[in-house]
């Protein structure tokens, strides 16, 4: 698996993580939830570690947790080669320290390794207190994403003001906008 080096810390990450969008909002189904466990089994056993989510994914994370759990039982190693992703998306500085403490027990973790304001949704507010928890060995990266196209200007202009490790937005061949 090829990898690239995260330009503030030099930490190598496998080029292909897993997202969790629809894929794994499956809900309390035990079949479905076999099948993710079967599906995270054969990503980190061919190299995989990068896991993303969202609480905007519905259960999304709930089931990731699940998933993990079972995995550790077998492989106790998935802790250590895990590369933990998620996201606030909630207006409120307390109500997104709330959704990020949610989905620390959602995946059972003492911490994320990188948590993203999701869609700049009131950023100022969550950068604030994802930097002070970085600082404070919280969360190891920090970062900010959009979708669909939108507000790359106003990404650029944070991405210029704060030390951020992170970004994701939307680049495929039918939404090239980014380019510019």
């Amino acid at each position: 698996m090829r990898h690239r080096v995260i330009p503030t810390t030099g930490e190598a990450l496998p080029v292909i993580g897993m997202g969790s969008w629809q894929t794994f909002d499956v809900g309390a189904n035990a079949e479905r939830r076999a099948t993710r466990v079967a599906v995270l089994d054969a990503f980190f056993q061919h190299g995989g570690g990068m896991i993303d989510s969202s609480p905007m994914y519905g259960s999304s994370e709930a089931v990731i947790g699940h998933c993990l759990r079972e995995l550790v039982k077998r492989r106790p190693d998935i802790p250590e080669r895990l590369f933990s992703a998620t996201k606030v998306w909630t207006p409120g500085q307390a109500a997104g320290i709330e959704q990020m403490a949610r989905s620390e027990a959602l995946w059972d973790l003492d911490r994320f390794d990188l948590l993203q304001i999701h869609n700049l949704v009131d950023w100022q507010a969550h950068l604030e207190t994802l930097l002070q928890w970085k600082a404070e060995g919280r969360v190891r990266y920090v970062g900010i994403t959009t979708s669909h196209g939108r507000r790359h200007g106003l990404m650029a202009n944070i991405m210029a003001q704060y030390p951020l490790d992170f970004v994701q937005l939307t680049y495929n061949v039918l939404d090239r906008e980014a380019e510019q």
